[in-house]
């Protein structure tokens, strides 16, 4: 089934309203150095100011901050050390990379800090149907959970991943995308 999106520039967010905030919209407001202009910064950044004002609660999940850390490391290795380690595994054997992934965990404490853990236990999660999703080339296997936790807790998706256009789920997105193949 299709997901329903919503335009962040004019969603109206509520009060007590759960809203489970992606890794892709993290990695615009928290970017790594090397990374750190892009267009929908400034729109996920109003777009997070208003969900807080309107005291909407910003939700959170341990896969999230996996994909954040881990793509923040990459970006990083990519642009400023992959000449010097052309392996992304002696990068993380480097004292470079121990320097780098403080700042990245500094700033996924404070997202840990800053939102609410969702409850959900994985033994509710229908992994099963993940992996035939997945293996069927429908959807990303991180973004199959994702959409059933939303599903199972009632989460709107705040994201900015074009991929999420089924699945039952709310989505609020700036990718015009997205909006335009779920309305």
């Amino acid at each position: 089934m299709k997901n329903k999106a919503y335009d962040l520039k004019t969603y109206p967010f509520s009060a007590g309203e759960k809203i489970l905030i992606d890794s892709n919209i993290w990695l615009y407001l928290y970017p790594p150095p090397s990374n750190s202009r892009n267009a929908f910064a400034a729109n996920y950044s109003k777009g997070l100011a208003a969900l807080i004002r309107a005291g909407a609660i910003p939700v959170i999940d341990p896969m999230i901050l996996s994909e954040y850390l881990n793509r923040y490391c990459r970006l990083e290795w990519e642009v400023n050390f992959s000449l010097q380690y052309p392996k992304y595994k002696e990068f993380r054997n480097s004292i470079d990379f121990f320097a780098m992934a403080s700042g990245a965990a500094t700033l996924a404490s404070g997202m840990l800090r800053n939102c609410k853990l969702h409850p959900l236990p994985t033994d509710h999660l229908n992994l099963k149907q993940a992996i035939i999703d997945f293996g069927s080339g429908q959807i990303d296997f991180n973004d199959a959970v994702l959409t059933d936790i939303c599903r199972l807790q009632k989460l709107k998706l705040l994201t900015n991943d074009a991929d999420f256009k089924t699945g039952d789920i709310e989505v609020i997105t700036s990718n015009h995308k997205l909006l335009k193949i779920c309305q």
